[in-house]
């Protein structure tokens, strides 16, 4: 769209993550990601004062032999002290359902002019929503969506399947321009069964060919989320100084005062922003905002507790 604001980015002094919630830089290194989803996830379910199995309603179906990963809950304790093996208990659920998980990967994700990177927040959301509802035993499949679906984790449910989806986003590489619109013909190919598409994204290319892909999505059955993810230099310019502004995915560079281009910039961010909500709405697309500058675990109880469905 012509009112799309420019990507921008500098090179921003070190900043402290405000997710860590032990170690301040912790969950800036991927191989912390774990760590950061269980963490979101408890302080979200506790945050809502609900059980973790938000939609859970099963009945005892049979056993199994137990696989190491398997939920130590549903061990059969009774049935190891006569027969000296492990059976987990297996259930069948009326309840559960597919959730895609949609990542951008493009090369704009790269800015950080917040806590972090907008790729790994967007990576520690998706990893919170894959742990959150792997506890609620869904199936959970991970896409990072470039020029294709550059890699993918299946939906199912498995032991394994949180570590292998952690592995994926913690291997993930933002570059480029890319057109992510033709990343949703793979997407429309592979999320084949109706569940809920979960979008990380920034919005900043293609947004008429995204919307379109999601708009088809939804015409497939499918309940459809953007998590609209931006810099919080993005959404709102600093008052004072001269910065050179970088294009993350071309390479172009623009030299600014921003006293002279601020409140400028900001009108049509926010009527970007604002019109983007609309269209959304106007097709039945659930529309989340949020900067890396916004507590993770804040933005995942408000999703939460309007879509206790998850």
């Amino acid at each position: 769209m012509a009112t799309t604001p420019d990507r921008v980015a500098t090179k921003p002094e070190a900043k402290a993550d405000p997710l860590a919630f032990d170690d301040p830089g912790l969950f800036m290194a991927m191989e912390n990601l774990e760590l950061a989803a269980r963490g979101i996830v408890e302080g979200a379910i506790h945050g809502m004062h609900r059980s973790p199995y938000i939609g859970f309603s099963a009945e005892f179906d049979a056993h199994r032999e137990y696989m190491p990963g398997d939920d130590l809950r549903y061990v059969n304790w009774n049935l190891w002290g006569r027969t000296d093996r492990l059976y987990v208990k297996q259930f069948t659920s009326d309840t559960n359902l597919n959730l895609y998980l949609l990542l951008d990967i493009s090369g704009s994700m790269l800015c950080a002019h917040g806590p972090s990177e907008k790729w790994r927040y967007g990576a520690r959301a998706a990893a919170a929503l894959a742990c959150f509802s792997l506890r609620n035993r869904d199936a959970v499949g991970l896409y990072l969506l470039r020029d294709r679906v550059e890699a993918h984790v299946p939906p199912v449910i498995r032991p394994g399947q949180f570590h292998q989806i952690l592995s994926v986003l913690g291997a993930a590489q933002p570059e480029g321009e890319v057109n992510l619109s033709k990343a949703f013909d793979d997407v429309l190919e592979l999320c084949r069964r109706k569940g809920i598409v979960f979008l990380i994204s920034d919005m900043l290319t293609n947004e008429d060919d995204i919307l379109r892909g999601l708009v088809d999505l939804r015409v497939r059955g499918h309940d459809v989320t953007l998590l609209h993810l931006l810099d919080p230099w993005e959404a709102d310019l600093p008052e004072h100084g001269q910065y050179e502004f970088t294009d993350l995915e071309s390479g172009d560079r623009v030299f600014a005062h921003v006293d002279a281009v601020r409140q400028t910039y900001n009108d049509v961010v926010d009527r970007w922003r604002t019109g983007l909500e609309r269209r959304c709405q106007q097709h039945g697309i659930d529309w989340v905002t949020c900067t890396t500058a916004d507590p993770l675990q804040d933005i995942m109880v408000d999703y939460l507790m309007r879509r206790p469905r998850l």
